[in-house]
């Protein structure tokens, strides 16, 4: 009886389903920066006591970056410019601002220091070197990201394939906190 027993508990045992695992984070995220982009989508920019919502045109390349922020009636409000040379910043009064980086224009118009150098990589689910992964979706894409100090959320993406890109971006540190809804992608 009791050989019959272990018998059956082999059995039951060899019919388990296989333990199904999703897709290796690292192998989908590590995936080199996407060498062009260009998005549309709104952004929702808090820090402490301050927000700016904005809608934004993003066409980004690698080593250049352009960035139309308009108002709610689709208004330019910004435009910033950003390569090796530096960053300019056009108002939509005509005034230009320069500066060594988008991140300082940013400041100028948003009123946050947010991380434009990382954003790339970021709004495509790449992972810089040195970043932790916090948690993956069922899918294996990437859900909650640590990147030097800021936790990046990844709330929704395009679609439900493994290879999608994000739809819905928090990303927080501290009082600053930058929501990213991308309503249309052209990778």
């Amino acid at each position: 009886m009791r050989r019959l027993i272990v018998l059956l508990a082999l059995g039951v045992l060899g019919c388990a389903a296989p333990d199904v695992r999703p897709p290796d984070a690292l192998q989908l995220a590590s995936r080199a920066e996407m060498s062009r982009f260009q998005l549309e989508g709104r952004l929702q920019v808090r820090d402490g006591e301050r927000t700016a919502a904005v809608g934004v045109d993003w066409q980004h390349e690698v080593g250049h970056d352009d960035w139309l922020f308009t108002g709610p009636l689709g208004q330019g409000l910004a435009r910033i410019e950003a390569d090796a040379a530096g960053a300019r910043m056009t108002l939509a009064d005509g005034q230009r601002v320069e500066a060594a980086s988008a991140a300082e224009l940013a400041e100028t118009a948003l009123g946050v220091n947010a991380p434009f150098a990382q954003l790339p990589l970021w709004i495509t689910a790449r992972l810089r070197d040195g970043a932790e992964v916090r948690e993956l979706d069922p899918v294996g894409r990437l859900r909650r990201v640590v990147d030097q100090g800021w936790t990046i959320d990844y709330i929704e993406y395009a679609g439900s394939g493994p290879a999608d890109l994000p739809r819905k971006i928090d990303v927080q540190r501290g009082d600053t906190r930058l929501r990213l809804i991308v309503d249309a992608w052209n990778p």
